[in-house]
């Protein structure tokens, strides 16, 4: 079994989607995975999108992920 937390920074444009109230962005994101004997993994991951308070408005994304991942 695998954890696999992360975080990132990214630019945010609205257009037509969610209004997140700031292009700047932070994502915070939990992995779990199972590595098979292949070495592939399954997994599930939870995130979440926020601007930590940076604009007005933060309404805040969750997200929630499952995935097969293939080395190379």
């Amino acid at each position: 079994f695998l954890f696999t937390p992360s975080f990132g920074v990214g630019v945010y444009e609205n257009s037509d989607g969610k209004d997140l109230g700031n292009a700047i962005e932070f994502r915070t994101t939990l992995e779990f995975s199972y590595q098979l004997e292949s070495k592939n993994r399954i997994g599930i991951s939870i995130g979440h999108i926020s601007n930590a308070n940076l604009g007005a408005n933060n309404p805040g994304v969750e997200i929630i992920s499952l995935s097969y991942q293939i080395p190379y």
